[in-house]
Formats: C-alpha cells, sequence, structure tokens
C-alpha cells in the first residue's frame, strides 16, 4: 500500500509543477507578460523625456541623465558596439524611435533607438544591485516554500488517507482470516467517504450469508441422517431371510425414502435458487388477481386431501411472475393440509398499496412463539417429522424467497377457522374501477 501512496504523492507533486509551468507558458507566449509590457510603456516614457533633454542640453547631459535612471532602478544602460548585435535582424528591425523588448527569458534585456541619433541603447538588470539580488532570493524562496508547504499539505492528507485505508485493510485481513465479525472503523475520523459503509454492507452480507450456509449445512446434515437410518435398517433386514410380504414392504419403504431425498434435494436447490441475489429471472405479468386464482384453483386442489373454497372480490390487476406465485400457493396449500382438520381457505383482498392473499386453515394454528421460526430452513413447528408427516421445513422458506423478490412480505397470525393464517401481501399495480 505504501507504493500506492508514494507514487499519488510524487504523482499530484509533478503534476502541481507541470500546471505552474503551464500557466506561466500560457501567459508570457500565447498571451503577453504583464513584467514585460509594464517594462516596455515604462521605457518609452524615459525615452520622450531623453530626447527631449538631448535637444536641451546635449548628448552629454543625455547620457548623464540615462545612467542616473538606470541607476535608480537597478538597471545598467550602455550603448551597444558589438557588430554582431548591431547587424543582426532584430536590432535593425528597430523603429527610430523604437525599442524591441527582450527582458523575459533568457535574454533578459531591452533595446531602444532614439531619434536623435543612430545609436542603439541597451538596458540590462544590475546583477550587484541589492534589490536584484534581493528579489533572486525572495523568487527563490517563494518557489522552494511554495513546494515545502504543498509537499508537507499533501504528505499529511496522504498520512491520514494512508491510516483509513490501512485499518480498512487489516478489517479486510481479518474477514480473510475468517473473522466475519470484523467491520471497517465508521466514525468521522476514520471513515474512507462512502467506502467504508460500503465495506461494512459487504461484510455483513458475507457474514450472513457463511451463517446461513452453516445453518443449511448443518440441517441438511441432519435432515438426511433419518431417511438414510431407515435405508440401512431395511437394508440389513432384507439380508435376513424373510416372507414375500415383509419383502416387499421394505423394498418399498427403500423406494420412499429414496423418492423423499430426491424431494429434499429438489428443495434444497430450489431454495438456493430463491435465496441467491439474482438467482431466479422475474418475469412480470399483469394478471387480474381473482380470475388468474379461478383459473389454478382445480389444480391447487390435487394438493390437498381436505375441501379448499376460493373467496374473491372486486377485480385487482398486479403485476407478478405467475410460476414463481403459483409455486408460493401451492408450498402454502401443502402446508396447511399437513394441519387442517377438514377446511383450507384461500381469499383476496385488497389494503392501500397491497394486493393480499390469504391462505388459512382449520387446524391448531401456529403459536405466536413460533410465527417467525418456522420461515427458516429446516425449521418445524413439530420437530418429530416422519415418513407419514412429510415436509423437510423448506416450503415456508421457498414462499418468503419468492414474496420478497416481489418486493411484497409475508406474515402469520391467527385463523377464524381456528388454526393458522398466512397473508402474502403483493405490490398493487392498479385497481380497476
Amino acid at each position: 500500500m505504501a507504493r500506492l501512496f508514494i507514487t499519488l504523492y510524487l504523482g499530484v507533486i509533478v503534476a502541481i509543477i507541470t500546471l505552474l509551468f503551464t500557466v506561466s507558458f500560457m501567459t508570457k507566449t500565447l498571451l503577453y507578460d504583464l513584467d514585460a509590457v509594464d517594462t516596455a510603456q515604462t521605457t518609452i516614457g524615459y525615452m520622450e523625456m531623453f530626447q527631449e533633454i538631448h535637444n536641451l542640453a546635449g548628448p552629454d547631459r543625455m547620457h548623464v541623465a540615462m545612467n542616473r535612471v538606470a541607476e535608480l532602478n537597478d538597471l545598467l544602460a550602455d550603448v551597444v558596439t558589438d557588430p554582431e548585435i548591431l547587424n543582426s535582424e532584430k536590432i535593425r528591425a528597430i523603429p527610430q524611435p523604437g525599442i524591441l523588448n527582450e527582458m523575459s527569458g533568457d535574454s533578459n534585456r531591452l533595446y531602444f533607438k532614439l531619434n536623435v541619433n543612430d545609436k542603439v541603447y541597451e538596458i540590462t538588470p544590475d546583477k550587484d544591485s541589492e534589490f536584484f539580488q534581493a528579489s533572486q532570493l525572495v523568487d527563490r524562496a517563494s518557489l522552494v516554500g511554495f513546494f515545502l508547504i504543498t509537499a508537507l499539505v499533501l504528505g499529511i492528507i496522504i498520512y491520514l488517507l494512508h491510516r483509513k485505508l490501512k485499518k480498512l485493510e487489516l478489517s479486510a485481513i481479518r474477514i480473510a482470516e475468517g473473522d466475519f465479525s470484523a467491520r471497517a472503523p465508521a466514525g468521522f475520523r476514520d471513515r474512507v467517504g462512502g467506502l467504508s459503509g460500503a465495506f461494512n454492507l459487504m461484510a455483513e452480507r458475507v457474514e450472513q450469508l457463511i451463517a446461513s450456509h452453516k445453518r443449511l449445512t448443518n440441517a441438511v446434515a441432519h435432515e438426511l441422517r433419518t431417511p438414510i437410518f431407515r435405508l440401512r435398517c431395511q437394508l440389513e433386514l432384507l439380508e435376513h431371510g424373510i416372507d414375500v410380504t415383509e419383502h416387499h414392504k421394505f423394498v418399498n419403504g427403500m423406494d420412499e425414502d429414496l423418492t423423499e431425498l430426491d424431494q429434499m434435494v429438489d428443495e434444497l436447490l430450489s431454495y438456493a435458487r430463491m435465496e441467491r441475489s439474482g438467482g431466479d429471472v422475474l418475469v412480470f405479468q399483469s394478471h387480474e388477481l381473482n380470475q388468474w386464482l379461478r383459473e389454478r384453483h382445480t389444480g391447487l386442489e390435487r394438493n390437498s386431501r381436505k375441501s379448499l373454497t376460493l373467496e374473491t372480490v372486486e377485480p385487482v390487476v398486479i403485476e407478478f411472475d405467475g410460476r414463481l406465485i403459483l409455486r408460493a400457493l401451492t408450498n402454502l396449500i401443502r402446508n396447511a393440509d399437513k394441519f387442517a382438520q377438514q377446511r383450507i381457505k384461500i381469499s383476496v383482498s385488497q389494503q392501500t398499496d397491497f394486493a393480499v392473499i390469504c391462505v388459512e386453515d382449520d387446524g391448531v394454528g401456529i403459536p405466536d412463539a413460533d410465527r417467525e421460526r418456522v420461515f427458516e430452513p429446516f425449521e418445524r413447528v413439530d420437530n418429530a417429522r416422519t415418513r407419514e408427516s412429510g415436509g423437510h421445513g423448506l416450503g415456508l422458506s421457498i414462499v418468503r424467497e419468492i414474496i420478497v423478490q416481489h418486493g411484497g412480505r409475508i406474515q402469520i397470525s391467527e385463523s377464524t377457522l381456528g388454526g393458522a393464517r398466512i397473508e402474502i401481501y403483493l405490490p398493487l399495480v392498479r385497481s380497476l374501477p
């Protein structure tokens, strides 16, 4: 991680330096140098004065005044005598009077001509003057100070960010080592924007999934033990000499146990598919709920040995995946059939933003303490399950996952028939007038 922050640190410094040089280049090259323009305008004013002095007092007094002005401005003024300079195109192109400003970049010189003679004058900074040396020192100190302060501020910011990410890294390592309760610090001083919250949300989801998978694995091992034990017992009995009637009885029992195992595997796969986010692609279609239920009433009756009645209300149009909702209702009816005495009822109602499908029976009901527990995988009100009672405790879990995928909810209460009342709430699209 240190390499990441060192790279970031150097990258920011290089970016700042590049920015400064780019701004300087654009200002001086593409636009204009303010200092050079100011110097040129000042020089033009002095040129007018020098020409006037020459006309009134002669060339000697003009040279004295020129040197004095240059001295007061920490500059050096002199006549150009170098033939190479005098014969250059730039110098020869200077009008009379006129100036050539090179008081920027490497040359740092200004040339001008007066209308009183043919000489070319040169003005350069006086590098021995206190002002020039002081200005150079200030420029260097400013530049060094800017980079030192920038480096210090960036260093502090990157150090604080590094410390925050280090804590996040340590939390990730703890999770990788098996401590799924580890969380990233969420305090104001420690959180890294929304990353800490997203990390904790992920960690919480991973912890829930791992815990769910552990419970599921333990429950599967427990559920498999009963039919396997029965199969082993019946297989051992078949090894002994028994009559034909007993032989067929044990063979049929083994076949039922194998069927039960096959059903359990199917339900496990269905539950895993439901629990996994995005495991099933829902195909939403608009249905009139009462008509949809009436069309499937006969098919639903096949899942119950008790009387199954359907009570409908005014037309209710909602959008849902018919395949999955039919499976949810089938599971609810099968579950009710195990405990109902004589009657199972399906009814439809409408509440504000939801359409409600209710399945109730006249059985013993579900105690308040167990109404949340029965939705967990392999949980049953009566844990003493036999082959005749059927079920693996996955039916209601699958129903809940289906309803959650539809954005609805499910709840259990006491039925007016005396047994359990299970209500499915599905989001309402619109109601027909």
